[in-house]
């Protein structure tokens, strides 16, 4: 049998060094569940970010898979055209398509919705086949959306995967890595945030046992020379046994304190026994989403989960455990005032965080602040989805604001005031700490970015 050349196309905005960054171990997942299935000999792999319409040429696939996000849908829907003008089918994946899978343009062939190793597995089953997608030959397959006479038929959900172990490691030899480099450990978050896509994207928390995370752990370090792993997950410090276990595994392996790690946590959750516990795992870093200094607009954002002096002890704890804190904040929330906003920058300075990121807020899709920007008529399935970019000083002219209170122009001299403080933060660091300035707090965005990363 011929071999199936399969391009997966990773829609970014490669101007930023956040998205370049981080490797897109979602459509490495797919391409390790395909192999596992089919072998290495049937299908030839190929992952790019960039150049798509001049890689279509040279590599001439049978097929183009792509996910985005909802900010980079515009780049997804220009490299299915390109695709299309080559007559190869496409299907489109992640969490813009899972949450709108009315917006799939006609340009895209099937829509894989939510998880996507086992869909992917069936999909195959029907290429390799007929070397096309029909609506005859897709109508049985579970956790998809297609074309049929005009009409986006959805068909059944898939469940999760419940044996999360089950899913093989990513196909990392296909992506750029390097020694500090990002794993998922788990899927999914407790929490709710108005904000927050991905909590709706997988819609219920599964973990990676701890032989798992250390089996991924040991080969990244043996086989790429990581030495730094951020932990990408949503919230990795939920189940504090897996943490005690991961811990004694690394030990085991001989690895523990070998390799720096970084993870996202929560303000109500920490305490010093789990700092003590990130601390012997060797955690140097840590991102908080502290969003507010104002508690009325934290409870709005966060849904009463968490308070001020959560946060103020979380910081605390761990510069006293030598944790260097990091922490993402949300302005512009459509009753938030400028006092409001003030005590967020005053919070801010007070707590003497090296690194910290302030963000518009932004309605993106699948949330509660997308469905009340619609009902405001702020946005629909039809807007020009760059306008959801969450770097707000890079696009602040075309950013939808939902503010009641405040103009474009006051929230962007509110920002101005913020990026003042950063630089002032990143001269005294420097001051402070020439030989240990921390990297760019890139992990701050995550929350905005995409699961599929």
């Amino acid at each position: 049998m011929k071999k199936i050349k399969f391009l997966l196309i990773n829609a970014i905005d490669i101007s930023k060094s956040l998205q370049t960054s981080l490797p897109p171990l979602g459509l490495g997942y797919l391409a390790s569940s395909l192999r596992r299935k089919y072998g290495e000999k049937l299908i030839k792999f190929k992952i790019i970010d960039r150049d798509v319409l001049q890689e279509i040429q040279n590599f001439k696939p049978d097929l183009v898979g792509i996910t985005c996000v909802s900010q980079n849908y515009n780049y997804a829907k220009e490299y299915a055209h390109a695709a299309r003008r080559f007559k190869v089918p496409v299907i489109i994946g992640g969490i813009h398509i899972t949450v709108l899978p009315n917006t799939l343009s006609k340009d895209m062939d099937v829509a894989v919705l939510g998880e996507g190793e086992e869909t992917i597995l069936d999909l195959f089953d029907v290429f390799i086949q007929t070397r096309k997608f029909s609506p005859k030959n897709l109508k049985s397959i579970r956790g998809i959306a297609y074309r049929d006479a005009g009409k986006i038929i959805q068909n059944e959900k898939r469940p999760p995967i419940s044996d999360m172990d089950s899913i093989p490691l990513p196909a990392r030899d296909l992506m750029k890595i390097e020694k500090c480099t990002h794993v998922f450990s788990s899927r999914g978050c407790p929490y709710r945030c108005v904000f927050c896509a991905s909590s709706r994207f997988w819609n219920s928390t599964r973990f990676f046992s701890a032989e798992y995370v250390v089996k991924e752990i040991k080969y990244l370090y043996e086989n790429y020379g990581v030495r730094e792993i951020d932990f990408w997950d949503d919230l990795f410090i939920v189940n504090r046994q897996r943490i005690k276990n991961i811990i004694k595994l690394l030990k085991e392996e001989n690895l523990l304190g070998k390799l720096r790690f970084s993870c996202a946590v929560r303000s109500n959750l920490i305490d010093e026994n789990m700092a003590s516990l990130l601390k012997e795992l060797n955690v140097k870093g840590v991102s908080m989403g502290l969003e507010s200094g104002t508690p009325e607009i934290l409870n709005f954002l966060k849904g009463h989960t968490v308070k001020i002096e959560d946060h103020k002890r979380a910081i605390r704890i761990f510069k006293e455990n030598g944790i260097e804190p990091s922490a993402s904040f949300i302005i512009g929330s459509p009753q938030e005032t400028r006092e409001q906003i003030m005590n967020t920058f005053n919070f801010i300075r007070e707590s003497k965080l090296r690194g910290f990121g302030v963000y518009v807020l932004t309605p993106l899709p699948g949330t509660p602040i997308w469905d009340y920007a619609k009902e405001k008529g702020f946005v629909d399935e039809k807007i020009d989805w760059s306008r959801l970019n969450v770097e707000f000083m890079d696009n602040h002219q075309d950013a939808i604001i939902l503010s009641e209170t405040l103009s474009r122009d006051e929230i962007y001299e509110m920002m101005r005031k913020f990026k003042a403080e950063q630089k002032r933060r990143e001269i005294l660091d420097y001051v402070k700490h020439p030989k240990n300035i921390l990297r760019k707090a890139y992990h701050q965005a995550k929350k905005y970015l995409s699961v599929n990363s």
